[in-house]
């Protein structure tokens, strides 16, 4: 059942309470007015039969007759009576109300129609029979009177309520229209066109539904090609590792080989001292070569040593290297009962900051802090005095995004402070056992 039809339903049940309150109000001011007015003329019509016995002649009842019917005749509601003279046992009309058809509905007629009125009056005089006059009221007229004046509230109150309740319709339906945009357009996103966006609307409510629905559509329209970056640009990452690894492979170990293998010629032809020399250097180069590409492929101090003596490492190897920069590490509590996931990201977030920090920000001093609260959770911020970049132009790069992805993958929070001239500051927050989302 739709919104629309159970609100139109809602208000016919309004309207139809309307106007069943108010046929039951104008059907019982018309059964009071007839009510009173029947019996205001049949006690009226009374009143002067009664004056016009008084004033009679005792002595001859056919002149009473005439007196009473003259009396009769000059009351202009005596139409709707019938009056009999009861006198010595017998039973005089002196005139009677024709039955008329009465011009209302008869469910009108049933509902409006009181009891029977009925009115005696006896009469005791000397020299005359004791007699009784009896007033019977026909509220025909009055009904029809009522029903004439009933008839228009009723028809208004009809008719008001059939034309309110088909506008409320139509307007309801109009004002639900944009339901059905943001319907489809919830369709759209559920479909994967997160480009779908809601017009501005009318009706306030929907006007702000529709302004919060667009920026959702635009916050994961930038989600999407944010990840779509990521993936592009990690494959192309892998793709030159791959190509580094291969032609550090090709180039320092395939020649180390290659001069092994002529020096162990050389040692066939008797040159064993100087062989074995250059054997230890070829030797030593390769070691190096493998310890490099093996640091680029896993830090081997963490794993043996821990997250803090690999972020010491590396802090140290950078400053070596960055003779016009300094990075300070300080390090506080303990995390050697860290986790693999939650040390290889700490340990690739501190190695990308300080990439970032030597390709890109210019920067003289670099920190690095890293906390092991009481509560367990974890607080890293890498923090330089660098160029810096307006974070409300610039695009994240590459770097930003997999920081914040090993963030949320953790569970924890991602926040970059940066501005032109003022460096950058990345604080992660990682709550306590913190476990992988993905």
């Amino acid at each position: 059942m739709s919104l629309r039809f159970r609100l139109n339903l809602l208000l016919s049940v309004m309207f139809v309470t309307i106007l069943v309150l108010g046929t039951v109000l104008v059907i019982g001011n018309a059964r009071r007015a007839v009510l009173e007015e029947t019996e205001s003329t049949a006690r009226l019509a009374l009143q002067l039969l009664e004056v016009a016995y008084d004033a009679a002649d005792p002595a001859g009842v056919a002149a009473l007759q005439t007196r009473l019917r003259e009396e009769l005749g000059e009351f202009e509601n005596a139409r709707h009576l019938q009056v009999l003279l009861i006198e010595g046992g017998h039973e005089l009309e002196l005139t009677g109300a024709p039955a008329t058809p009465v011009a209302a509905p008869q469910w009108f007629v049933r509902l409006v129609e009181p009891d029977a009125t009925e009115l005696r009056r006896p009469f005791r005089s000397e020299g005359r029979a004791d007699a009784e006059i009896v007033v019977r009221a026909d509220p025909g007229d009055e009904i029809a009177e009522s029903w004439e004046d009933a008839r228009p509230l009723l028809l208004l109150v009809l008719v008001v309520s059939i034309i309110a309740n088909g506008l409320l319709y139509f307007v309801i339906g109009r004002w639900l229209k944009p339901v059905e945009h943001i319907v489809a357009a919830m369709d759209g996103i559920e479909q994967g066109d997160y480009r779908a966006r809601l017009p501005a609307f009318e009706l306030p409510e929907l006007a702000t539904v529709a302004g919060k629905f667009n920026r959702m559509a635009e916050v994961l329209e930038r989600s999407r090609e944010e990840n779509r970056h990521l993936a592009q640009q990690s494959i192309a990452i892998q793709e030159a590792e791959r190509r580094a690894l291969a032609h550090e492979l090709h180039d320092e170990l395939g020649q180390s080989i290659a001069a092994i293998n002529a020096v162990a010629a050389s040692i066939e032809a008797g040159a064993a001292r100087s062989s074995a020399v250059t054997i230890a250097e070829i030797g030593a180069r390769m070691h190096g070569v493998v310890r490099g590409m093996l640091r680029r492929l896993r830090p081997v101090l963490l794993d043996e040593f821990g997250l803090t003596r690999a972020l010491e490492d590396l802090v140290d190897g950078w400053n070596e290297r960055h003779a016009e920069a300094f990075c300070r590490l300080s390090v506080r509590g303990t995390f050697d009962d860290s986790r693999d996931d939650l040390g290889i990201s700490l340990y690739r977030v501190v190695q990308e900051c300080l990439t970032n920090a030597s390709k890109h920000s210019r920067a003289t001093e670099v920190t690095v802090e890293l906390e092991r609260r009481l509560s367990g959770g974890t607080r890293l911020v890498v923090a330089d005095n660098g160029k810096g970049f307006d974070a409300a132009v610039t695009r994240p790069g590459l770097g930003l995004l997999g920081m914040r992805e090993r963030s949320e993958a953790l569970g924890g929070t991602f926040k970059v402070e940066a501005s032109v001239s003022d460096g950058v500051r990345l604080t992660i927050e990682l709550p306590p056992s913190t476990e992988g989302v993905r």
